[in-house]
């Protein structure tokens, strides 16, 4: 049998649930620009009726219920879409970064521009010819070395300005391993508060958010996997290799090379270097162990073609005087150090144009120089200079342009998964406001079940008292 106070906690039961779901709805919308915040509410069930089968138990005619409780305060979240927004961040975070160090590599080459190499080995090649056409003209030979050197300028200047690429993004390299080391030490940290509140009995709705955000953040820096543990904690992986699990926190380290002078990555206090398929930092060590390497060398082997193939015809030629021979027009081995011979420079009498030095106006070697051009030196002797110089750019320019459309792909299909994601756990300002004012109302009537209350407990003890 129920108590003379049973409607009194009726009332009361439901003036706490009111209030609750109004503290929720108020949550709600005081995080509705909180990066990563879901959208909570307030699970309202019956509370235990009265009335329950049990022995001697009294006769009534069915169970009285007892009012409305908050049973638990949920997250509206889906585990799903987050899998799929985490991985596609990853690729996300791939094709920015490549595409970024794209746009810098293109800055450097600036081609298609009178600035660019290109043009600047056209008007070395033309240097050429005009000394081919006049051998014994002072202006032209000035003209030549002057425009060789510039030519060498902007190689040196271009191998320079890579290697600085390099350099670059193993100082960013090294900043990301930060990165992540940090972010993993959040969600391990993350891992205990939300066990401890789970084993409790509560949801840690706003942890839980927290956690996502961070695992969000080091999705776009590295291919991590993640696999849910007991008491809603999460392992994280890394190429296969676990960073962390549960309340333990294994870090990375970057071990600056003595052979390279650039940084390796491995797990601290071990030999296992880390894996990474997709990422940023996937991109970043793609590029400057692989990618601008490769360009430097390509780069270096046209310089180093210009400088073997000049010098050999250049040597056996013979100076305006007839006597002065033997002299390399190029100094330097490579891209990184290919410069005018400087006694050339200095004395462009000594240009060797002539190949009988009985005929100071011999132009044969100047002819023969000029020839390079045309002849296929590089590639297994298969491409000349100035298609080889092409293709580099044009394959630069093909693989910049396949960056940018995947970049443009990935960001679209991101775009997409927030559109499900938001559908979901998004905040709503109008609902939340339609909730309060529904609420308040069921808080109002709440009071209003008390306020009754007290008015018929008023009746009967003044009542009673007159008797």
């Amino acid at each position: 049998m129920s108590s003379s106070f049973f409607g009194f906690n009726i009332g009361v039961r439901a003036l706490a649930a009111s209030q609750r779901a109004l503290e929720v709805a108020g949550h709600n919308i005081a995080n509705i620009n909180t990066p990563g915040h879901s959208r909570q509410e307030a699970v309202l069930k019956t509370s235990q009726p009265e009335g329950l089968p049990q022995l001697n138990g009294s006769i009534a005619a069915g169970q009285l219920g007892s009012g409305v409780q908050v049973t638990e305060i949920r997250r509206l979240h889906d585990n799903y879409i987050e899998r799929q927004l985490n991985g596609e961040l990853q690729n996300q975070g791939k094709w920015e970064t490549s595409l970024s160090i794209f746009e810098q590599i293109e800055a450097i080459f600036a081609e298609p521009t009178d600035n660019g190499l290109r043009s600047m080995m056209d008007t070395y090649w033309n240097s050429w010819r005009d000394l081919e056409n006049s051998p014994e003209n002072y202006s032209i030979r000035k003209n030549l070395v002057e425009n060789s050197k510039s030519l060498c300028n902007l190689i040196q200047s271009i191998y320079q300005k890579l290697q600085s690429v390099r350099k670059d993004l193993n100082t960013e390299i090294y900043g990301k391993v930060e990165s992540i080391n940090n972010y993993a030490h959040q969600i391990q940290e993350l891992n205990s508060l939300i066990k401890k509140v789970t084993i409790n009995g509560d949801n840690a709705n706003d942890l839980l958010d927290q956690r996502d955000v961070l695992i969000r953040n080091l999705s776009s820096i590295a291919n991590i996997e993640i696999k849910q543990s007991p008491y809603n904690q999460v392992d994280l992986f890394i190429g296969g290799t676990a960073m962390v699990r549960g309340e333990s926190y294994f870090p990375l380290e970057a071990e600056l090379s003595a052979e390279t002078g650039f940084y390796n990555l491995k797990w601290e206090g071990t030999d296992r270097y880390l894996s990474l398929g997709n990422g940023q930092l996937y991109s970043m060590i793609n590029f400057r162990d692989s990618y601008l390497p490769n360009f430097m060398d390509s780069l270096d082997e046209l310089a180093s073609t210009i400088i073997s193939q000049t010098n050999d015809l250049h040597s056996g030629g013979y100076g305006l005087d007839g006597t002065s021979t033997g002299y390399d027009f190029f100094s330097g081995t490579g891209a990184s150090d290919i410069d005018v011979n400087s006694q050339i420079y200095d004395h462009i009498e000594l240009i060797a144009a002539a190949a009988d030095p009985e005929q100071p106006g011999d132009n044969q070697i100047a002819r023969q120089i000029l020839a390079l051009r045309e002849q296929p030196l590089l590639d297994g002797n298969t491409t000349n200079t100035d298609s080889y110089y092409n293709n580099l750019i044009v394959r630069m320019g093909i693989e910049a342009q396949q960056c940018k459309r995947e970049q443009e792909n990935s960001k679209l299909l991101i775009d997409k998964i927030n559109l499900r994601r938001e559908s979901v756990s998004g905040i709503s300002l109008d609902e939340e406001l339609v909730n309060m004012v529904k609420f308040q109302h069921s808080y109002n009537a709440a009071a209003r079940i008390i306020n009754t209350m007290d008015q018929l407990f008023e009746t009967i003890i003044n009542d009673m008292g007159a008797g």
